[in-house]
């Protein structure tokens, strides 16, 4: 049982800010596939955390890495049944807008796609942040924390922007910047271990 870490970046176009949500819009596009797997029972320790593979839409194309990303995950999943898939509000978003542009693209037909996506077992990250109390103490019902407040109340690194700051810089050709807020964002894999602690000590 295998562990992929998994998050993407969409573009929100300046006409219609929904394309970055909704993956079935003209303008609607991923730029950014961020991934790491790790072959084994139990997530990884931090000392044996790698860093994720980015695929960017402005080297290539979106279909070119919706493709590469697709072959890779048939691979992995041909050899690991158990395969879990593993994000920050993953659920409702990444893996949706995934499917829909895969589809839209034609990547394979939409069973496969769909029991690529979405047949694995999935942690969202962001369901489990309803057990931290701040928000459902506030709101008097299990409530989600975003990325931002969960990785601070953890420690973790907190990334800076936003993910329509990376559509903006995406319009300026400012492709460093995106990379930047990628890499700050995924720290998925000590996020894990950090709910996983967080449970196990109540």
């Amino acid at each position: 049982m295998g562990h992929l870490f998994l998050d993407i970046e969409t573009y929100a176009a300046l006409g219609n800010p929904d394309s970055a949500l909704n993956p079935y819009h003209p303008e609607s596009k991923v730029l950014v596939v961020s991934y790491n797997y790790y072959n084994g029972f139990k997530p990884p320790v931090k000392e044996k955390l790698q860093k994720p593979t980015f695929l960017v839409e402005w080297e290539s194309d979106e279909k070119m890495i919706l493709a590469t990303f697709y072959l890779f995950l048939k691979e992995i999943q041909a050899n690991d049944t158990y395969l879990k898939i593993t994000g920050f509000n993953i659920l409702k978003f990444d893996l949706p807008y995934l499917y829909g542009r895969m589809k839209a693209h034609k990547i394979a037909p939409e069973k496969e796609l769909h029991d690529l996506l979405f047949r694995p077992f999935g942690v969202d990250l962001f369901q489990i942040s309803a057990v931290l109390p701040e928000k459902t103490l506030e709101f008097e019902q299990l409530w989600g924390m975003n990325h931002k407040d969960v990785s601070k109340k953890f420690n973790l690194q907190v990334k800076e922007g936003t993910g329509l700051d990376c559509s903006r810089f995406y319009d300026a050709k400012e492709y460093d910047k995106i990379m930047k807020y990628c890499t700050e964002e995924f720290n998925f894999e000590q996020m894990m271990t950090a709910f996983y602690d967080h449970i196990a000590k109540r």
